[in-house]
């Protein structure tokens, strides 16, 4: 009897060991190469979508205003690929935006780097002069994008709005009510 108690012991012990968690977590890596937030320790660490068109080029000079919103609305889509209905922050603002662009949802997605030079000390998504976007959500998987035009100054005449086509659908129906 003490033999076999003895036994179950030593099998449960090894059992335990076997099948441990000891804390380190794998990273999946999505494209090519990931890239890290230094401060973020492995438990919480964000897979940056290293190999999507934003983390590629958005910020390059060559760039236009428009395709710098088309990116924007590029890595928007990819995080409502990846993070499903029911599962979403709500996004209210440039701020919040950003927060759940750099990996702060569920499944840690990062379409926009968390380190990006473009995020200013407030946590905004910012144009090259320093000016934060406006994100305006019109529905949960529909966000206008607006940028100030070349004045420098938001709402204003020249200034760059970028909306999906869904997004202007939909835009169009709520300005006919």
């Amino acid at each position: 009897m003490k033999a076999a108690l003895a036994s179950l012991i030593v099998l449960s012990v090894g059992l335990v060991w076997l099948f441990r968690d000891d804390g380190s977590r794998e990273l999946e890596t999505l494209g090519a190469k990931s890239e890290l937030a230094p401060e973020q320790d492995n438990a919480t660490q964000a897979t940056i979508l290293a190999d999507a068109p934003f983390a590629q080029k958005f910020g390059q000079e060559e760039l236009s205003v428009r395709e710098e919103l088309d990116l924007l609305q590029l890595a928007f889509q990819d995080y409502l690929s990846f993070v499903k209905k029911g599962q979403r922050r709500p996004i209210g603002d440039n701020r919040d935006f950003v927060e759940v662009m750099t990996g702060n949802n569920p499944y840690r997605i990062a379409p926009v780097p968390p380190q990006h030079p473009r995020i200013n000390d407030r946590g905004e998504l910012t144009d090259r002069l320093g000016i934060p976007y406006v994100i305006h959500p019109l529905a949960e998987d529909v966000i206008e994008v607006r940028a100030a035009g070349k004045d420098g100054v938001l709402w204003t005449e020249d200034d760059v709005v970028n909306l999906t086509p869904t997004g202007k659908e939909l835009k169009q129906r709520l300005n006919e009510k």
